[in-house]
């Protein structure tokens, strides 16, 4: 599976971009409300293919304290959302392909689990697949299954070993998108779906869905509508913002609240100047 390199900035100054993140909350140190120092992270991260490989994604988020805080910020903002208040399911997506939203999803369930929390991972993009793929259960029954009902929660449910050098960390769960082709998406109990759907949550302290791309497939818009928020990721430098305002658009008419959005990828040097009066407070020592 192609990897992508990810340097994360939760919510960019351009100004541009400012427009697109009136109607909702965002995400930033402080939740609900602009900030002018956001958080970077400086340095790519990949998704190792394997299993144990999540245990080596945790070590690279490790290795880098910034990388590591913008993760944390970003988990932190996310769970104070008053859109998550009384739900813990997440959908990430972006508006087209490449932006790197099965990284930050993945990136989020290694910090949530380094937290203690116990996490559901599931692989929503059931055309490429690429988070299973990674993890190795490509070929295993999965959500569009279980979304049909034809299957129980447990035979799509495959908890993995992802960081075994950490004995606090909580378990991460992970399903596959499925065997069944998304075309069959449109043929789901949507009503019977969405409380089955939040039932298996609860037996976990927060879930995230990758989802496909809103612009490319239709499967993400019916999956927005059994989560409890959405977080956007747009990819700086390539990201189209007709694109992202018509993606937006079509996820206000699910009524799932969008949470907040990751500008992906971001290069200070390329995007534009950034402050960071405390770069060095986390070599000072105590």
């Amino acid at each position: 599976m192609p990897t992508e390199g990810v340097k994360d900035r939760c919510f960019p100054k351009e100004q541009k971009l400012a427009r697109l993140r009136r109607p909702y909350s965002t995400i930033a140190r402080t939740p609900f409300r602009r900030v002018t120092d956001p958080f970077v992270a400086t340095q790519p991260i990949n998704i190792p293919k394997s299993a144990a490989g999540l245990s080596t994604l945790a070590q690279n988020i490790g290795e880098s304290p910034e990388v590591a805080d913008a993760y944390v910020a970003l988990l932190g903002a996310l769970r104070l959302s008053r859109s998550l208040a009384t739900g813990n399911s997440i959908l990430v997506t972006s508006a087209e392909p490449g932006e790197g939203k099965t990284t930050i999803a993945a990136c989020l369930a290694v910090t949530a689990s380094l937290a203690g929390q116990t996490v559901l991972l599931i692989d929503g993009d059931s055309r490429r697949s690429s988070l299973a793929s990674a993890i190795g259960i490509s070929e295993s029954v999965g959500l569009i299954e279980l979304l049909l009902g034809r299957i129980q929660v447990d035979e799509a449910v495959h908890p993995v070993p992802a960081l075994v050098d950490s004995p606090r960390a909580g378990l991460i769960s992970v399903m596959a998108g499925g065997r069944q082709s998304a075309a069959l998406l449109p043929a789901v109990d949507w009503v019977r779906t969405r409380s089955e759907f939040r039932s298996i949550c609860q037996t976990f302290d927060i879930v995230l869905l990758d989802s496909p791309p809103i612009l490319a497939a239709n499967d993400a818009l019916l999956l927005a509508s059994v989560v409890d928020a959405i977080l956007l990721v747009v990819g700086a430098g390539s990201a189209n913002l007709d694109a992202v305002r018509h993606a937006k658009e079509q996820l206000d008419l699910v009524g799932t609240p969008v949470i907040g959005t990751v500008l992906n990828r971001f290069e200070p040097k390329a995007h534009g100047r950034w402050h960071r009066p405390y770069h060095s407070y986390n070599g000072s020592s105590r």
